[in-house]
């Protein structure tokens, strides 16, 4: 699931937050499991930065973006069905610029 298509970046002042798209949401169906990357980890593009497990598919996720991972959605531990939601609650983690 790396293609852009799949994942979204918004750009900060200070981090930039990636997030699952509409279309992802679709071809995913409804997400049951989301696991997060760790905090405080540098990422290149395309590494690994968690899972999603989901109704059609279960997806390893890759970052679009390199940094050092800052925060997690927290909220998706729990609820991870927020992911099926609009786009801005479908956020999974930030980055440093």
């Amino acid at each position: 699931m790396s293609e852009k298509k799949y994942l979204w970046t918004k750009a900060g002042k200070e981090t930039t937050r990636v997030g699952l798209t509409k279309v992802g949401q679709e071809a995913l169906g409804k997400v049951k499991f989301v696991d997060l990357p760790i905090l405080g980890h540098d990422i290149k593009v395309g590494d690994s930065t968690g899972e999603v497990e989901a109704q059609k598919a279960v997806v390893e996720l890759q970052s679009p973006i390199a940094g050092k991972i800052v925060k997690v959605n927290d909220k998706l531990t729990d609820n991870p069905e927020l992911l099926n939601g609009s786009e801005e609650d479908a956020w999974l983690f930030e980055v440093n610029n």
